[in-house]
Formats: structure tokens, C-alpha cells, sequence
């Protein structure tokens, strides 16, 4: 990434992770940005070269949502505030700007969310990347290009978002809404059931499996042995077909305390589907919040 600061005035890019701090010109020392005698804006004095360090980031209770983090980390010795920021980038159709104050204490590392532009998924993923302007309380504007982006958020968000439009071309994928319950108590089983409606638009998708997750799997088959890590689905679908429905049973992959205390994408399932004879892309079934809360409350019966 490089990344530099300017001040209603000329911008130069440095190598790194950090940001550059000047108001006329960029310097990385702060000797003539103010008039003589006036003191240096304690934001400004903390943006120097040493000081900000910045990422991009998706945590994973954002995983479902277009939602993703910049990491802005302050290794000076005084606080800066950040009053707006803009993401943009090739990865990306267009900016999206965030309007709100945050403050960054000297010497720790705040996370900032962000709502994710719109991917472009035309744009080849060597060429994506992420690009970022801070706005500071002191008017300087500090600029970032090639976010480091060290646990590779930007290629998830990409594969899944692109994924999703393909196959959304071709039928409407998603789980019904709500889900039946098969026994009681410690055999409680949840059937949630998926559905598939083409479009009517030319292609051919082929729905290959749906993966478990950290917080449910397949119900056990009457067969006994080991339980199944996923659901075998070897649907196709195309214009030519009518809607289809796929019903899966299941039930919690573990039951001690903390697997819904800590659950954050226990009902986000992995859907691996083809589309026209490609190769296999994955991507989160689309589920909505109170079918995933009966899901879970589905696991609460079963491990009670």
C-alpha cells in the first residue's frame, strides 16, 4: 500500500503501511505547514509517517452483510480524530463515504465499520484492491492506496458477492422462510427447506452441496455410522425447469455452553454451486433473521 496526506494542496505517495502528514507540501517532518509562532493542530502533529497505520478488514459477524472494517492503528504520542472517511477502489463501481467521528488514542488501534461499496465484479481480482481517504478535525486529508489487507477479506467478499449475482441470474436461491421441528426434546431435528425459482434468463446452475457449519450438520442417517458433514444437493436448474424445493434435516453440531452464546455465523451455511459447467464457487445460503432464531432455538430444544 502507499499512502500520503494532503492539505488542500499537493499529494506525494510513500511506501508502507503509514501516513504521511503535511499541509502545503508533503513532508514527514510538520516545519512550515502553519504560519510562524502558531502551534501545530495536535491531530495533524500525531499523522506522521511513524505514527497511522491502516487495514482492511471484515470481521465475522459481518460476513452476512455489506459491512467490512478499516483498522486505523495510532502509534503517536497524541490522540487524532477522524471525522469522515471514504472507501473506494478498482475493487469497487463507486465510493462509499462514512460521515461520523472517531476517535484514535495514542498508541491503540481502533476499528472503524464501514458499509461496503458495491463490488465490481467485472474487475480482475489481481487488479482489485481497496483505496481510502481520511478526513481529520484539523481539515488535513489523509490518503491511502492498496489497503494491506492480511486475512484476505477483500477476495472472500469478492468470491461470495460475484457468486451470488451469477447464480441469482439464473433462479432465485434461498432458504424458506421458517422450519418444522421432528421430534421433541433430545431428538428434536429442524427441516429447513431450500427453494430454487429460475429466472427465465439462459444458464445453467448446479446446486452441488450445502456445507455444515460451527453450529449445526446433517441429521444423523437411519443407516447409523458417522454423521455427514454436508448435505449432498445435485440439483440443476435452468430456464426450462419449474421452482424446486430441497428439505434438509438437521440438527446442532455441538451442544456445551458456549455454542450460542458465542455464535456469530452458526446459520450462515456455505452453498457450493456450479454454474454452465464452471468450476465450483461457494456461497452463504440467504436466510432470513427469524428463520435463523428458529434454528437456533431448534438447537436450545435438543441440547436442554
Amino acid at each position: 500500500m502507499t499512502m500520503g496526506t494532503r492539505h488542500r494542496g499537493a499529494e506525494r505517495r510513500v511506501p508502507g503501511s503509514r501516513v504521511i502528514a503535511s499541509c502545503v507540501a508533503v513532508v514527514i517532518a510538520l516545519s512550515g505547514c502553519t504560519t510562524a509562532g502558531s502551534p501545530v493542530p495536535r491531530a495533524t502533529r500525531a499523522a506522521s509517517a511513524e505514527d497511522i497505520v491502516v487495514e482492511f478488514r471484515q470481521n465475522r459477524d459481518q460476513y452476512a452483510s455489506d459491512a467490512a472494517i478499516v483498522r486505523v492503528g495510532n502509534g503517536g504520542d497524541h490522540d487524532i480524530t477522524i471525522v469522515g472517511l471514504e472507501l473506494s477502489g478498482s475493487a469497487f463501481t463507486a465510493p462509499t463515504v462514512r460521515d461520523r467521528s472517531s476517535t484514535v488514542r495514542a498508541g491503540q488501534t481502533t476499528d472503524l465499520a464501514v458499509e461496503l461499496p458495491p463490488i465490481d465484479c467485472d474487475a480482475r481480482d489481481e487488479d482489485a484492491q481497496v483505496d481510502l481517504l481520511l478526513r481529520l478535525d484539523d481539515d488535513s486529508v489523509l490518503s491511502a492506496a492498496d489497503l494491506p489487507d492480511p486475512t484476505n477479506a477483500l477476495q472472500r467478499i469478492r468470491a461470495s458477492t460475484c457468486t451470488v449475482a451469477a447464480v441469482q441470474r439464473i433462479a432465485e436461491v434461498a432458504a424458506a422462510p421458517g422450519i418444522r421441528l421432528e421430534g421433541a426434546g433430545a431428538t428434536t431435528v429442524a427441516v429447513l427447506t431450500i427453494t430454487a425459482v429460475p429466472t427465465g434468463a439462459p444458464g445453467r446452475l448446479e446446486l452441488v452441496a450445502l456445507r455444515s457449519t460451527v453450529l449445526l450438520r446433517p441429521a444423523p442417517t437411519d443407516g447409523g455410522g458417522d454423521p455427514p458433514q454436508d448435505w449432498p444437493l445435485s440439483r440443476t436448474v435452468d430456464a426450462a425447469d419449474g421452482p424446486q424445493s430441497i428439505e434438509l434435516r438437521i440438527v446442532p453440531t455441538r451442544c456445551d455452553p458456549h455454542a450460542l452464546a458465542e455464535d456469530k455465523v452458526g446459520t450462515l451455511f456455505p452453498l457450493v454451486v456450479r454454474i454452465d459447467d464452471g468450476p465450483e464457487a461457494v456461497m452463504t445460503l440467504p436466510l432470513d433473521a427469524d428463520t435463523a432464531e428458529e434454528l437456533k432455538d431448534a438447537v436450545r430444544a435438543r441440547c436442554a
